[in-house]
């Protein structure tokens, strides 16, 4: 079997790898929150907002900036990792319902670029 095809299940994991993928999920989810953001900012375009209204969209603010402190912080933990261990991941990406989320973070895992864009349709869930 060629490199080419051999899928993520095939190749070594590293940790670094995983821990890039998590870091770009928060940045996928803080782009995402950011737009939502926008558009309920709209809103306020319009006329007033009652103080409930205006803690949600501050909440918003705050995820977004949460969001962006832990991408910050699982790269840095990254950056400072002694070595770069080999691990197994599918495990964990067999935890992932969100099957373009598990696609990203095994490509990642060994070392491939994901697509920067979020699949907006997610995967189809009763609740």
């Amino acid at each position: 079997m060629t490199l080419a095809a051999k899928v993520a299940s095939d190749l070594p994991h590293h940790l670094s790898g995983s821990l890039e993928g998590v870091a770009h999920e928060l940045d996928l989810l803080q782009t995402h929150v950011l737009r939502m953001q926008d558009v309920c900012g709209v809103r306020a375009l319009g006329g007033d907002m009652d103080s409930a209204v205006i803690r949600e969209l501050q909440g918003l603010d705050l995820l977004s900036q949460r969001l962006g402190g832990l991408s910050g912080f699982v790269r840095a933990v990254i950056a400072g990792l002694p070595f770069d261990p080999a691990m197994t991941v599918e495990d964990g990406l067999a935890a992932v319902t969100l099957q373009d989320m598990a696609h990203r973070l095994g490509a990642h895992a060994v070392g491939r670029e994901a697509p920067a864009e979020v699949d907006e349709s997610g995967d189809f869930d009763l609740f």
